[in-house]
């Protein structure tokens, strides 16, 4: 583990100033956690950074997060995420809170089609977003035949109090190539206002390669390293999701 730690930190040492404004690296597919039952995941990304102000450059750093979800019926999961932050200058700080809610139709994993949405409420200080309070409108498309996964994320977000919303999509494919093991690929956008677009120069594209490894019944594991496509993506990125199921 102390292994891996290092090599996504190089990573994110190896990123240059220009940085894309992506939250976080994550797709949602139609899986929740069984109802009644509390899941968590710990999030580990490298090179993720914070905003600091409109002229400033971001930085990088490390951000930790735990998400603690909870599903209330078998179409329905809340969760709370709670980041830490941590610079490589040494400075450590909380990244305040989100609270996620997925709508989900039941048995989407047994599904050759599934589909829902999340709807995500956030207060973040300026090193992390443009506006305090933010809310994003997540879809999800999960489309499954065999061994192949398409899910389509077209996220709108939404700052509150200030400009207008942006368009976020992200999407990825997997492909199953062992009984607990699966690669992916993901592409996450960030194609600017929907009042005003950002031209193609000015848009971030981030592509990671990605592997999901179930270790048990209870504990599974997410890594990826991603690749920016444009100048406003992150050169490269590393990231990590523990998830543990009660």
């Amino acid at each position: 583990m102390r292994r891996l730690l290092q090599a996504m930190i190089l990573l994110a040492l190896a990123t240059p100033a220009g940085a894309a404004g992506f939250d976080e690296f994550q797709i949602f597919d139609g899986r929740i956690a069984e109802q009644g039952l509390p899941d968590l995941n710990l999030h580990l990304n490298a090179g993720r950074r914070g905003r600091l102000g409109d002229n400033d450059a971001p930085r990088n750093g490390i951000l930790a997060t735990a998400e603690i979800g909870y599903a209330t019926a078998p179409w329905h999961e809340v969760a709370l995420l709670l980041p830490v932050a941590r610079e490589f200058s040494g400075d450590l700080y909380g990244g305040g809170f989100k609270v996620r809610n997925t709508f989900i139709s039941p048995g989407a994993a047994d599904r050759p089609f599934a589909y829902g949405g999340d709807i995500e409420i956030r207060h973040q200080s300026t090193r992390f977003s443009e506006t305090d309070w933010a809310m994003t409108l997540r879809p999800i498309i999960d489309l499954r035949s065999g061994p192949w996964q398409l899910i389509l994320n077209p996220a709108v977000e939404i700052p509150i109090g200030r400009g207008g919303p942006l368009f976020t999509p992200a999407a990825r494919v997997v492909r199953q190539v062992a009984p607990t093991v699966w690669l992916g690929i993901e592409h996450y956008m960030d194609f600017g206002r929907f009042s005003r677009p950002d031209a193609p120069h000015g848009q971030a594209h981030q592509l990671f390669l990605t592997t999901d490894v179930k270790l048990t019944e209870r504990y599974a594991l997410h890594l990826g390293v991603g690749h920016g496509l444009t100048h406003a993506g992150d050169r490269w990125a590393g990231k990590m999701i523990l998830s543990v199921d009660f």
